[in-house]
C-alpha cells in the first residue's frame, strides 16, 4: 500500500497506469476520469510504464502481437475500473480478463525438451553429435593457434 492511500482512502489507484485499446464501454473518456480523479493514471501508448491494457475487445492482429509477448500486460475489460471505483478499493484483475488474450498465452516452445532428461532417442543423438562437432571445431581451432603461436 503506498503512503498517499493510507493518508486518502479514495487514492486507490496509485501506481496503476493503464492502456486504453479501442473503443470501451463506459468509453475512453469516462475511464480516463475515473483513473486520474482516484490517482490512476493513462498511457495513450504502450510503453513500459503501463501496468495494465483496457480494451472491451481486440483484433486477432493485436491479440496474436500480446500472446507473443515475452512479459505482457494483463489484458481487462472495463468493467474491472468500474468495480473498483464502487468497492472504493483494488479488487482481483483475473474475473476481468480478457479470455482470447490470455488463453493459452504459456504454449509457447522451449529448448528445455531438446537438453532436458525426457529428452527422446533421436535429440540425444543429435545432442550428441553437436556436442561431438563442437569439440571436433575447439581441437581443431586450438591447433590452428598453436601453429600460429
Amino acid at each position: 500500500m503506498h503512503i498517499g492511500t493510507k493518508l486518502r482512502p479514495d487514492l486507490f489507484f496509485t501506481g496503476i497506469i493503464v492502456l486504453i485499446n479501442g473503443y470501451t464501454n463506459p468509453d475512453g473518456t469516462t475511464l480516463l476520469r475515473l483513473l486520474q480523479k482516484h490517482n490512476g493514471d493513462v498511457e495513450k501508448y504502450e510503453t513500459t510504464r503501463g501496468t495494465y491494457i483496457i480494451a472491451q475487445q481486440l483484433s486477432t492482429a493485436k491479440v496474436n502481437i500480446y500472446k507473443k509477448q515475452r512479459k505482457p500486460m494483463p489484458v481487462l475489460k472495463p468493467d474491472w475500473i468500474v468495480e473498483i471505483v464502487k468497492a472504493r478499493r483494488l479488487v482481483d484483475y483475473k474475473e476481468y480478463l480478457i479470455d482470447v488474450v490470455n488463453e493459452n498465452r504459456h504454449n509457447t516452445r522451449s529448448v528445455k525438451p531438446f537438453f532436458g532428461e525426457r529428452a527422446s532417442r533421436a535429440t540425444k543423438s543429435l545432442r550428441t553429435k553437436v556436442h561431438e562437432l563442437i569439440l571436433c571445431c575447439w581441437w581443431t581451432w586450438t591447433a590452428f593457434l598453436r601453429t600460429w603461436l
